[in-house]
């Protein structure tokens, strides 16, 4: 049975076989005589053109050979700039404080502010301080919104700041406590210099005054303190030093009262004035007896002369011992009254530095706060940030795929049109094989036996 294949190609409309032609043209394109590709789908619609400064003068333009070239020879690139104002003079500054006023007292904004420029100190910065090249076309590319100044202020508190003039660093976070604990710490110390002297044994003579001096080790290097007496030079009554001794303060001797000589020298000259007068009564007595000059006037004046000499004894005696056991009470009184008061000290700067230290916790506490309310806050502007950043690279995303879009719209809508399309069928039978035909037949012909076949050299017997 003979058997037919049948081919069937729709062929559309030459207008729309000329569409189809002029999309796929703008899509892509290759020219056999200049050899140039061209079309969207030749280039990234992510990338933009860079914007020249054109060499004619005539404005802008994306190709670098027509481009005004700068003393190295390369091509004048612009930026996008920022916020411009005009000087006195008109030329252009990012500071509003060198601006001239306009008639309203605002600084005056620059003509080429929001436009082009080609000096890059005039320029737009990116969150990396950055400038900002122009651009035709082009899709910004993806990135993270940096910490904020509020938020970098916030780390600033949190690890030191340096002060730019002294070098020094000021802490609101951590380490915030360490001036308050340094300043507690010498309080404590004044307070255990101040308790350890307060328990000292009373000396008569005075307290042995003490320097503290450093302890070095084999280096130099300072590994603690000791206490070393203080000596004043001892001298004769000539002013000659003669030896050194220790520094007293607090003794007997200096509340001892310094007019107690005074008194004695007096007491002691009233009492030759009465033995005197006793004496010159008696040598009366005598010589009114006729007894003057004897042995008896010899023994009445010696008798005044012990006498004198005994009371002279006793009045010193017992002012000197008057004024030493007063000295010392003073003395005892005035120690025992310093060891209060240097209790008392030693206590007062325990307390002082325990406030102190409370006061620098606190301080830090407090420097937490405003450190997470500074980078909360921050958080939020970087958030804000980030979000329209998104917002315009979507933006621009949407406006460099715009062309494809349309593309594809053209070709959806080419789909769905309701065309008549010319219809071409070829038909064909295929023919038998001979080769198969003779194969056929010489099977045939050596399966049917007798006598002889094709291939039979004779009859078998």
């Amino acid at each position: 049975m003979a058997e037919s294949v049948v081919k069937t190609m729709d062929l559309m409309p030459e207008y729309l076989e000329k569409m189809f032609k002029d999309l796929m043209a703008n899509v892509f394109q290759y020219d056999e005589e200049s050899g140039e590709f061209s079309g969207i789908a030749t280039e990234s619609p992510l990338y933009g053109k860079q914007i020249y400064q054109a060499a004619d003068g005539s404005g802008t333009t994306t190709d670098p050979e027509l481009a005004a070239l700068d003393e190295a020879g390369n091509p004048v690139s612009y930026y996008k700039a920022g916020a411009l104002y005009q000087r006195e003079d008109g030329s252009a500054t990012t500071d509003p404080n060198e601006a001239v006023l306009d008639a309203t007292g605002n600084p005056t904004v620059h003509p080429d502010s929001g436009g082009y420029v080609t000096d890059s100190s005039l320029a737009e910065l990116d969150q990396f301080k950055n400038p900002i090249f122009a651009t035709e076309g082009g899709v910004a590319p993806p990135t993270k919104i940096g910490f904020t100044d509020l938020q970098q202020k916030a780390l600033d508190m949190l690890m030191g700041e340096k002060d730019p003039v002294t070098g020094e660093y000021s802490y609101s976070g951590l380490g915030a406590y360490k001036p308050y604990l340094d300043m507690a710490e010498d309080l404590y110390k004044k307070s255990e210099e101040a308790i350890d002297a307060s328990t000292a044994m009373y000396d008569p003579l005075g307290q042995i005054q003490y320097d503290m001096k450093d302890v070095l080790d084999a280096e130099g290097n300072v590994i603690g303190q000791e206490k070393v007496a203080q000596m004043q030079d001892v001298l004769d009554a000539e002013g000659n030093v003669i030896g050194q001794e220790e520094v007293r303060k607090g003794g007997y001797k200096d509340y001892y009262n310094p007019f107690v000589e005074d008194v004695i020298d007096t007491t002691l000259a009233d009492l030759s004035d009465i033995k005197d007068a006793e004496t010159m009564k008696s040598r009366g007595e005598q010589i009114g007896l006729g007894a003057f000059g004897g042995s008896r006037g010899a023994v009445a004046d010696s008798q005044f002369l012990q006498d004198y000499l005994r009371e002279s004894a006793r009045a010193g005696g017992e002012l000197r011992s008057e004024a030493f056991d007063k000295a010392m009470g003073y003395s005892t009184n005035a120690f025992e009254n310093a060891m209060t008061r240097g209790q008392t000290a030693g206590q007062m700067f325990q307390d002082l530095g325990t406030g102190i230290g409370a006061l620098g916790e606190a301080a830090q506490a407090l420097g937490f706060k405003d450190i997470n309310a500074a980078f909360n806050v921050g958080s939020l502007e970087q958030g804000q940030l980030q979000a329209e950043y998104d917002a315009e690279r979507q933006a621009q995303l949407e406006e460099a795929y715009e062309p494809f879009a349309l593309l594809s719209f053209a070709a959806d809508m080419m789909q769905g049109i309701p065309v008549s399309g010319t219809g071409l069928t070829a038909a064909g039978t295929p023919q038998g094989s001979p080769t198969a035909n003779v194969l056929t037949d010489t099977l045939g012909l050596n399966a049917g036996g007798g006598d002889g076949g094709l291939f039979s050299l004779g009859a078998k017997t």
